[in-house]
Protein backbone atom coordinates (compact mmCIF):
# COMPACT_ATOMS: atom_id res chain seq x y z
CA UNK A 1 0.00 0.00 0.00
CA UNK A 2 1.30 3.46 -0.90
CA UNK A 3 0.25 6.43 1.23
CA UNK A 4 0.52 9.92 -0.24
CA UNK A 5 0.44 11.65 3.14
CA UNK A 6 2.12 10.32 6.26
CA UNK A 7 4.10 11.46 9.28
CA UNK A 8 7.79 10.77 9.47
CA UNK A 9 9.18 9.08 12.58
CA UNK A 10 11.49 10.72 15.09
CA UNK A 11 13.99 8.07 16.20
CA UNK A 12 15.44 10.34 18.88
CA UNK A 13 12.12 11.56 20.25
CA UNK A 14 11.56 14.65 22.41
CA UNK A 15 13.57 16.18 25.21
CA UNK A 16 12.51 18.40 28.12
CA UNK A 17 11.01 21.66 26.84
CA UNK A 18 10.36 20.52 23.27
CA UNK A 19 7.24 21.72 21.46
CA UNK A 20 4.55 19.03 21.15
CA UNK A 21 1.39 18.84 19.06
CA UNK A 22 -1.34 16.24 19.61
CA UNK A 23 -3.93 15.74 16.85
CA UNK A 24 -6.88 13.58 17.82
CA UNK A 25 -10.54 13.27 18.71
CA UNK A 26 -11.00 14.12 22.40
CA UNK A 27 -14.24 12.63 23.69
CA UNK A 28 -16.28 14.80 26.03
CA UNK A 29 -15.57 17.48 28.61
CA UNK A 30 -17.85 19.40 30.97
CA UNK A 31 -16.03 22.70 31.24
CA UNK A 32 -19.12 24.74 30.43
CA UNK A 33 -21.12 23.04 33.19
CA UNK A 34 -22.93 25.53 35.37
CA UNK A 35 -22.34 25.65 39.12
CA UNK A 36 -25.69 23.88 39.59
CA UNK A 37 -24.51 21.03 37.37
CA UNK A 38 -21.19 20.80 39.18
CA UNK A 39 -22.97 20.75 42.55
CA UNK A 40 -25.12 17.87 41.33
CA UNK A 41 -22.02 15.99 40.20
CA UNK A 42 -20.26 16.64 43.52
CA UNK A 43 -23.19 15.97 45.85
CA UNK A 44 -25.23 13.32 44.05
CA UNK A 45 -23.97 11.69 40.87
CA UNK A 46 -20.32 11.03 41.68
CA UNK A 47 -20.76 9.84 45.30
CA UNK A 48 -23.48 7.44 44.17
CA UNK A 49 -21.47 6.11 41.23
CA UNK A 50 -18.29 5.72 43.28
CA UNK A 51 -20.11 3.82 46.01
CA UNK A 52 -21.61 1.51 43.42
CA UNK A 53 -18.26 0.88 41.73
CA UNK A 54 -16.52 0.25 45.06
CA UNK A 55 -19.11 -2.36 45.99
CA UNK A 56 -18.95 -3.91 42.53
CA UNK A 57 -15.16 -4.09 42.76
CA UNK A 58 -15.43 -5.94 46.06
CA UNK A 59 -18.00 -8.33 44.62
CA UNK A 60 -15.85 -9.13 41.57
CA UNK A 61 -12.68 -9.46 43.64
CA UNK A 62 -14.36 -12.00 45.90
CA UNK A 63 -15.70 -13.86 42.86
CA UNK A 64 -12.25 -13.99 41.24
CA UNK A 65 -10.72 -15.44 44.40
CA UNK A 66 -12.95 -18.52 44.19
CA UNK A 67 -10.65 -20.16 41.66
CA UNK A 68 -8.55 -19.74 38.49
CA UNK A 69 -11.54 -19.99 36.15
CA UNK A 70 -13.56 -17.44 38.10
CA UNK A 71 -10.54 -15.13 38.07
CA UNK A 72 -10.15 -15.54 34.31
CA UNK A 73 -13.75 -14.80 33.38
CA UNK A 74 -14.11 -11.80 35.70
CA UNK A 75 -10.75 -10.04 35.20
CA UNK A 76 -11.77 -7.92 32.21
CA UNK A 77 -14.85 -6.65 34.00
CA UNK A 78 -12.91 -5.98 37.20
CA UNK A 79 -10.31 -3.95 35.29
CA UNK A 80 -13.08 -1.91 33.68
CA UNK A 81 -14.65 -1.21 37.07
CA UNK A 82 -11.31 -0.20 38.57
CA UNK A 83 -10.54 2.09 35.63
CA UNK A 84 -13.93 3.78 35.97
CA UNK A 85 -13.45 4.17 39.70
CA UNK A 86 -10.04 5.79 39.26
CA UNK A 87 -11.34 8.25 36.68
CA UNK A 88 -14.46 9.26 38.60
CA UNK A 89 -12.55 9.52 41.87
CA UNK A 90 -10.21 12.05 40.26
CA UNK A 91 -13.15 14.10 39.04
CA UNK A 92 -14.79 13.93 42.46
CA UNK A 93 -11.63 15.06 44.24
CA UNK A 94 -11.34 18.01 41.86
CA UNK A 95 -14.86 19.14 42.77
CA UNK A 96 -14.12 18.72 46.48
CA UNK A 97 -11.15 21.08 46.16
CA UNK A 98 -12.48 24.32 47.64
CA UNK A 99 -10.23 26.60 45.61
CA UNK A 100 -11.09 24.72 42.39
CA UNK A 101 -14.82 25.02 43.04
CA UNK A 102 -14.58 28.64 44.20
CA UNK A 103 -12.88 29.50 40.91
CA UNK A 104 -15.80 27.93 39.04
CA UNK A 105 -18.30 29.97 41.08
CA UNK A 106 -16.36 33.20 40.49
CA UNK A 107 -16.07 32.52 36.76
CA UNK A 108 -19.81 31.90 36.44
CA UNK A 109 -20.66 35.07 38.36
CA UNK A 110 -18.39 37.12 36.12
CA UNK A 111 -19.80 35.48 32.98
CA UNK A 112 -23.40 36.13 34.02
CA UNK A 113 -22.57 39.73 34.90
CA UNK A 114 -21.28 40.26 31.35
CA UNK A 115 -24.55 38.85 30.01
CA UNK A 116 -26.77 40.88 32.33
CA UNK A 117 -25.32 44.30 31.42
CA UNK A 118 -26.47 43.82 27.82
CA UNK A 119 -30.31 43.82 27.60
CA UNK A 120 -30.34 41.84 24.36
CA UNK A 121 -27.96 39.18 25.66
CA UNK A 122 -29.82 39.02 28.96
CA UNK A 123 -33.12 38.45 27.15
CA UNK A 124 -31.63 35.65 25.07
CA UNK A 125 -29.33 33.94 27.55
CA UNK A 126 -30.06 35.23 31.03
CA UNK A 127 -32.52 32.53 32.05
CA UNK A 128 -30.36 29.57 31.01
CA UNK A 129 -28.60 29.12 34.36
CA UNK A 130 -31.81 29.14 36.41
CA UNK A 131 -33.48 26.71 34.00
CA UNK A 132 -30.57 24.29 34.37
CA UNK A 133 -30.62 24.66 38.16
CA UNK A 134 -34.32 23.77 38.22
CA UNK A 135 -33.74 20.74 35.99
CA UNK A 136 -30.92 19.45 38.20
CA UNK A 137 -33.12 19.86 41.26
CA UNK A 138 -35.78 17.78 39.52
CA UNK A 139 -33.17 15.18 38.61
CA UNK A 140 -32.30 14.67 42.27
CA UNK A 141 -35.84 13.34 42.83
CA UNK A 142 -35.77 10.69 40.10
CA UNK A 143 -32.07 9.85 39.71
CA UNK A 144 -32.17 6.55 41.62
CA UNK A 145 -35.11 5.16 39.68
CA UNK A 146 -33.71 6.35 36.37
CA UNK A 147 -30.28 4.85 37.04
CA UNK A 148 -31.70 1.54 38.24
CA UNK A 149 -34.32 0.95 35.54
CA UNK A 150 -32.90 2.72 32.49
CA UNK A 151 -29.45 4.19 32.99
CA UNK A 152 -27.41 5.85 30.30
CA UNK A 153 -24.39 5.10 28.18
CA UNK A 154 -22.76 1.68 28.02
CA UNK A 155 -23.54 0.87 31.66
CA UNK A 156 -27.27 0.54 31.03
CA UNK A 157 -29.75 -0.21 33.79
CA UNK A 158 -27.85 -0.52 37.07
CA UNK A 159 -30.54 -2.77 38.53
CA UNK A 160 -30.02 -5.46 35.88
CA UNK A 161 -26.27 -5.89 35.47
CA UNK A 162 -26.22 -8.79 33.04
CA UNK A 163 -25.14 -9.31 29.44
CA UNK A 164 -28.11 -11.61 28.93
CA UNK A 165 -30.52 -8.98 30.26
CA UNK A 166 -28.94 -6.41 27.93
CA UNK A 167 -29.57 -8.71 24.97
CA UNK A 168 -33.13 -9.37 26.17
CA UNK A 169 -33.91 -5.65 26.49
CA UNK A 170 -32.50 -5.00 23.03
CA UNK A 171 -34.71 -7.72 21.53
CA UNK A 172 -37.84 -6.61 23.40
CA UNK A 173 -37.39 -2.98 22.43
CA UNK A 174 -36.29 -3.69 18.86
CA UNK A 175 -39.51 -5.64 18.36
CA UNK A 176 -41.49 -2.50 19.23
CA UNK A 177 -39.22 0.24 17.94
CA UNK A 178 -38.37 -1.09 14.48
CA UNK A 179 -42.06 -1.17 13.57
CA UNK A 180 -42.20 2.63 14.03
CA UNK A 181 -41.12 5.34 11.57
CA UNK A 182 -37.43 6.09 12.03
CA UNK A 183 -38.00 9.54 13.55
CA UNK A 184 -40.32 8.15 16.25
CA UNK A 185 -37.98 5.48 17.61
CA UNK A 186 -35.81 5.55 20.71
CA UNK A 187 -32.54 7.04 19.53
CA UNK A 188 -30.51 3.82 19.79
CA UNK A 189 -32.90 2.10 17.35
CA UNK A 190 -32.62 4.73 14.61
CA UNK A 191 -31.48 3.40 11.24
CA UNK A 192 -28.09 5.08 11.66
CA UNK A 193 -27.52 3.25 14.96
CA UNK A 194 -28.61 -0.23 13.86
CA UNK A 195 -25.19 -1.43 12.64
CA UNK A 196 -23.65 -0.77 16.08
CA UNK A 197 -26.68 -2.30 17.83
CA UNK A 198 -26.43 -5.46 15.73
CA UNK A 199 -22.70 -5.69 16.36
CA UNK A 200 -23.35 -5.79 20.11
CA UNK A 201 -26.36 -8.10 19.91
CA UNK A 202 -24.67 -10.55 17.55
CA UNK A 203 -21.31 -10.59 19.30
CA UNK A 204 -19.80 -14.07 19.58
CA UNK A 205 -18.09 -13.22 22.88
CA UNK A 206 -18.71 -15.99 25.43
CA UNK A 207 -21.25 -15.49 28.21
CA UNK A 208 -20.58 -17.29 31.49
CA UNK A 209 -23.55 -18.42 33.59
CA UNK A 210 -21.69 -18.23 36.89
CA UNK A 211 -20.58 -14.64 36.32
CA UNK A 212 -24.02 -13.66 35.01
CA UNK A 213 -25.67 -14.99 38.16
CA UNK A 214 -23.11 -13.20 40.34
CA UNK A 215 -23.51 -9.77 38.72
CA UNK A 216 -27.27 -10.02 38.34
CA UNK A 217 -27.67 -11.07 41.99
CA UNK A 218 -25.60 -8.08 43.07
CA UNK A 219 -27.53 -5.61 40.94
CA UNK A 220 -30.95 -6.98 41.89
CA UNK A 221 -30.01 -6.56 45.54
CA UNK A 222 -29.16 -2.91 44.83
CA UNK A 223 -32.39 -2.48 42.87
CA UNK A 224 -34.51 -3.62 45.80
CA UNK A 225 -32.41 -1.57 48.22
CA UNK A 226 -32.72 1.67 46.23
CA UNK A 227 -36.39 1.45 45.24
CA UNK A 228 -37.56 -0.20 48.44
CA UNK A 229 -39.41 -3.48 48.99
CA UNK A 230 -42.81 -1.76 48.86
CA UNK A 231 -42.33 -0.33 45.37
CA UNK A 232 -44.99 -1.86 43.07
CA UNK A 233 -42.41 -2.82 40.44
CA UNK A 234 -40.18 -4.48 43.03
CA UNK A 235 -43.13 -6.57 44.17
CA UNK A 236 -43.83 -7.59 40.56
CA UNK A 237 -40.20 -8.44 39.78
CA UNK A 238 -39.31 -10.29 42.96
CA UNK A 239 -42.54 -11.79 44.21
CA UNK A 240 -41.36 -14.01 47.05
CA UNK A 241 -37.92 -14.62 45.49
CA UNK A 242 -34.58 -13.51 46.89
CA UNK A 243 -32.18 -11.72 44.50
CA UNK A 244 -29.97 -14.77 43.95
CA UNK A 245 -32.95 -17.05 43.45
CA UNK A 246 -34.37 -14.67 40.85
CA UNK A 247 -31.00 -14.31 39.11
CA UNK A 248 -30.47 -18.08 38.91
CA UNK A 249 -33.94 -18.61 37.45
CA UNK A 250 -33.47 -15.86 34.85
CA UNK A 251 -30.04 -17.09 33.72
CA UNK A 252 -30.79 -20.81 33.73
CA UNK A 253 -34.11 -20.21 31.97
CA UNK A 254 -32.58 -18.21 29.13
CA UNK A 255 -31.37 -19.40 25.73
CA UNK A 256 -29.94 -16.02 24.75
CA UNK A 257 -26.37 -17.27 25.09
CA UNK A 258 -27.02 -18.95 21.75
CA UNK A 259 -26.13 -16.45 19.03
CA UNK A 260 -28.34 -18.23 16.50
CA UNK A 261 -31.29 -17.89 18.85
CA UNK A 262 -30.69 -14.14 19.26
CA UNK A 263 -30.57 -13.74 15.49
CA UNK A 264 -33.76 -15.75 15.08
CA UNK A 265 -35.62 -13.59 17.60
CA UNK A 266 -34.32 -10.34 16.12
CA UNK A 267 -35.17 -11.31 12.55
CA UNK A 268 -38.54 -12.73 13.64
CA UNK A 269 -39.57 -9.33 14.94
CA UNK A 270 -42.41 -8.67 17.33
CA UNK A 271 -44.23 -11.93 16.69
CA UNK A 272 -41.18 -14.01 17.59
CA UNK A 273 -40.28 -11.97 20.67
CA UNK A 274 -43.85 -11.88 21.97
CA UNK A 275 -44.11 -15.65 21.58
CA UNK A 276 -40.84 -16.31 23.42
CA UNK A 277 -40.97 -17.91 26.86
CA UNK A 278 -37.29 -17.16 27.53
CA UNK A 279 -36.93 -16.21 31.21
CA UNK A 280 -34.70 -13.21 30.52
CA UNK A 281 -37.02 -11.95 27.78
CA UNK A 282 -39.89 -12.18 30.25
CA UNK A 283 -37.93 -10.19 32.84
CA UNK A 284 -37.03 -7.49 30.31
CA UNK A 285 -40.65 -7.33 29.15
CA UNK A 286 -41.90 -7.05 32.74
CA UNK A 287 -39.79 -4.00 33.63
CA UNK A 288 -39.99 -2.25 30.25
CA UNK A 289 -43.12 -0.12 30.87
CA UNK A 290 -41.66 1.33 34.08
CA UNK A 291 -38.24 1.83 32.47
CA UNK A 292 -39.75 3.60 29.47
CA UNK A 293 -41.85 5.81 31.74
CA UNK A 294 -38.91 7.04 33.81
CA UNK A 295 -36.85 7.51 30.65
CA UNK A 296 -39.58 9.67 29.10
CA UNK A 297 -39.81 11.75 32.27
CA UNK A 298 -36.03 12.20 32.30
CA UNK A 299 -35.84 13.15 28.62
CA UNK A 300 -38.83 15.53 28.74
CA UNK A 301 -38.18 17.27 32.05
CA UNK A 302 -34.40 17.13 32.43
CA UNK A 303 -32.37 16.12 29.38
CA UNK A 304 -34.17 18.43 26.95
CA UNK A 305 -33.86 21.37 29.36
CA UNK A 306 -30.14 20.76 29.90
CA UNK A 307 -29.50 20.41 26.17
CA UNK A 308 -31.42 23.53 25.15
CA UNK A 309 -29.97 25.78 27.84
CA UNK A 310 -26.49 24.28 27.61
CA UNK A 311 -26.46 25.25 23.94
CA UNK A 312 -27.53 28.78 24.88
CA UNK A 313 -24.64 29.06 27.35
CA UNK A 314 -22.26 27.75 24.69
CA UNK A 315 -23.43 30.42 22.26
CA UNK A 316 -23.16 33.09 24.95
CA UNK A 317 -19.65 31.92 25.78
CA UNK A 318 -18.62 32.36 22.15
CA UNK A 319 -20.23 35.80 21.92
CA UNK A 320 -18.44 36.99 25.05
CA UNK A 321 -15.09 35.21 24.79
CA UNK A 322 -14.80 34.44 21.09
CA UNK A 323 -11.87 32.20 20.23
CA UNK A 324 -10.02 32.96 23.47
CA UNK A 325 -11.54 29.77 24.89
CA UNK A 326 -12.28 26.59 22.99
CA UNK A 327 -15.57 24.69 23.20
CA UNK A 328 -16.12 21.46 25.11
CA UNK A 329 -14.79 18.31 23.46
CA UNK A 330 -17.33 16.43 21.33
CA UNK A 331 -15.18 13.76 19.58
CA UNK A 332 -14.54 16.22 16.74
CA UNK A 333 -10.94 16.60 15.49
CA UNK A 334 -8.77 18.92 17.59
CA UNK A 335 -5.11 19.92 17.54
CA UNK A 336 -3.58 20.53 20.97
CA UNK A 337 -0.25 22.27 21.46
CA UNK A 338 2.04 22.10 24.49
CA UNK A 339 5.55 21.24 25.56
CA UNK A 340 7.40 18.37 27.17
CA UNK A 341 7.39 19.30 30.84
CA UNK A 342 7.42 17.73 34.30
CA UNK A 343 5.31 18.73 37.28
CA UNK A 344 5.27 18.77 41.06
CA UNK A 345 3.41 16.04 42.97
CA UNK A 346 2.90 16.81 46.66
CA UNK A 347 5.98 19.02 46.63
CA UNK A 348 8.16 16.44 44.85
CA UNK A 349 9.48 17.31 41.40
CA UNK A 350 8.55 14.74 38.74
CA UNK A 351 10.85 14.72 35.72
CA UNK A 352 9.20 14.72 32.29
CA UNK A 353 10.96 11.60 30.98
CA UNK A 354 11.33 8.08 32.37
CA UNK A 355 13.75 5.36 31.27
CA UNK A 356 13.19 1.77 30.25
CA UNK A 357 15.25 0.69 33.27
CA UNK A 358 12.50 2.02 35.51
CA UNK A 359 10.10 -0.52 34.05
CA UNK A 360 12.18 -3.36 35.46
CA UNK A 361 12.97 -1.52 38.70
CA UNK A 362 9.27 -1.30 39.48
CA UNK A 363 8.42 -4.86 38.41
CA UNK A 364 7.58 -7.14 41.35
CA UNK A 365 6.38 -10.22 39.53
CA UNK A 366 2.93 -9.72 41.06
CA UNK A 367 -0.08 -7.78 39.82
CA UNK A 368 -0.30 -4.93 39.10
CA UNK A 369 3.48 -4.77 38.52
CA UNK A 370 3.98 -8.11 36.76
CA UNK A 371 5.84 -7.78 33.46
CA UNK A 372 4.95 -10.17 30.62
CA UNK A 373 7.38 -13.03 30.01
CA UNK A 374 8.30 -11.53 26.62
CA UNK A 375 9.72 -8.43 28.33
CA UNK A 376 11.61 -10.41 30.95
CA UNK A 377 13.12 -12.59 28.24
CA UNK A 378 14.24 -9.55 26.22
CA UNK A 379 15.75 -7.64 29.16
CA UNK A 380 19.39 -8.48 28.41
CA UNK A 381 19.12 -7.21 24.83
CA UNK A 382 17.31 -3.96 25.64
CA UNK A 383 19.06 -0.61 25.98
CA UNK A 384 17.68 0.25 29.42
CA UNK A 385 18.73 3.89 29.07
CA UNK A 386 16.14 4.33 26.30
CA UNK A 387 13.52 6.98 27.17
CA UNK A 388 10.26 5.18 27.98
CA UNK A 389 7.45 7.65 28.71
CA UNK A 390 7.21 11.43 28.77
CA UNK A 391 4.74 14.03 30.01
CA UNK A 392 3.53 17.13 28.19
CA UNK A 393 1.28 20.11 28.89
CA UNK A 394 -1.06 19.18 26.03
CA UNK A 395 -4.73 19.45 26.96
CA UNK A 396 -6.17 15.98 26.25
CA UNK A 397 -9.09 13.91 27.55
CA UNK A 398 -10.55 10.43 27.07
CA UNK A 399 -10.67 9.74 23.33
CA UNK A 400 -7.12 10.99 22.77
CA UNK A 401 -5.58 7.61 23.60
CA UNK A 402 -3.64 6.47 20.54
CA UNK A 403 -3.11 10.02 19.29
CA UNK A 404 0.39 10.73 17.98
CA UNK A 405 2.64 13.34 19.55
CA UNK A 406 4.15 15.39 16.72
CA UNK A 407 7.26 17.54 17.05
CA UNK A 408 7.99 20.93 15.46
CA UNK A 409 9.32 19.19 12.34
CA UNK A 410 6.11 17.22 11.82
CA UNK A 411 7.56 13.91 13.01
CA UNK A 412 5.95 11.35 15.33
CA UNK A 413 7.79 11.64 18.65
CA UNK A 414 5.45 9.58 20.81
CA UNK A 415 2.04 8.01 21.31
CA UNK A 416 -0.51 9.29 23.85
CA UNK A 417 -1.89 6.60 26.16
CA UNK A 418 -3.08 8.41 29.29
CA UNK A 419 -2.90 11.46 31.50
CA UNK A 420 -1.36 11.81 34.94
CA UNK A 421 -3.50 11.55 38.07
CA UNK A 422 -4.05 15.32 38.10
CA UNK A 423 -5.54 15.22 34.62
CA UNK A 424 -8.60 13.38 35.94
CA UNK A 425 -10.14 16.71 36.95
CA UNK A 426 -9.57 17.93 33.39
CA UNK A 427 -13.17 17.12 32.57
CA UNK A 428 -14.14 20.33 34.38
CA UNK A 429 -11.09 22.56 33.97
CA UNK A 430 -7.50 22.47 32.73
CA UNK A 431 -4.77 23.30 35.26
CA UNK A 432 -1.56 23.73 33.27
CA UNK A 433 0.58 23.62 36.43
CA UNK A 434 -0.09 19.91 37.07
CA UNK A 435 -2.33 18.47 34.34
CA UNK A 436 -0.16 16.36 32.03
CA UNK A 437 -0.63 14.14 29.02
CA UNK A 438 1.49 10.97 29.11
CA UNK A 439 2.95 9.34 26.01
CA UNK A 440 5.21 6.45 25.06
CA UNK A 441 8.49 7.77 23.63
CA UNK A 442 9.13 7.08 19.94
CA UNK A 443 12.53 5.57 20.79
CA UNK A 444 10.89 3.15 23.25
CA UNK A 445 8.36 2.11 20.63
CA UNK A 446 11.14 1.20 18.21
CA UNK A 447 13.21 -0.54 20.90
CA UNK A 448 10.24 -2.67 21.97
CA UNK A 449 9.10 -3.48 18.44
CA UNK A 450 12.63 -4.55 17.55
CA UNK A 451 13.78 -6.49 20.62
CA UNK A 452 10.63 -7.56 22.49
CA UNK A 453 8.10 -8.17 19.73
CA UNK A 454 10.60 -8.95 16.94
CA UNK A 455 8.49 -6.96 14.48
CA UNK A 456 11.45 -6.47 12.14
CA UNK A 457 9.42 -5.61 9.05
CA UNK A 458 7.59 -2.80 10.86
CA UNK A 459 10.81 -1.47 12.39
CA UNK A 460 12.54 -1.45 8.99
CA UNK A 461 9.58 0.37 7.47
CA UNK A 462 9.39 3.20 10.01
CA UNK A 463 13.00 3.64 11.12
CA UNK A 464 14.65 6.46 9.16
CA UNK A 465 17.74 5.28 7.32
CA UNK A 466 19.84 7.95 9.05
CA UNK A 467 18.51 7.23 12.52
CA UNK A 468 20.81 8.08 15.36
CA UNK A 469 20.69 6.99 18.98
CA UNK A 470 17.91 8.35 21.24
CA UNK A 471 18.58 11.59 23.09
CA UNK A 472 19.20 10.90 26.78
Amino acid sequence: MKADHWLKWSPTGPKDGDLAFVPGNPGTTSRLFTVAELEYERDVALPRRLMRLAEERGMLTEFGERGPEQNRISTTRLLSVENSYKGLKGRYEALLDKSFFAAKVTAEQAFRAQIDVDPAKHATYGGAWDAIAAAKEAERKIQKRYAMLEGSGSAGAEGFSSTLFGHARTLVRAADELAKPNEQRLREYADSKLPALKQRLFSSAPIYDELEIQTLTFSLSKLRQDLGPDDPLIKKVFGKSAPRELAMAAVSGSQLKDLANRKRLFEGGKAAVDASDDAMIKLARLVDPDARAIRKQYEDEIESVLKKNGELIGRANFEIHGTRTYPDATFTPRLSYGQVKGFSADGIAVTPLTRMAGLFDRATGQDPFALPASWLKARASLDLSTPMNFSTTNDIIGGNSGSPVVDREGRVSGLIFDGNIYSLGGDYSFDSSVNRAVAVHSAALLEALDKVYRATRIVDEIRPKSAGPPRH
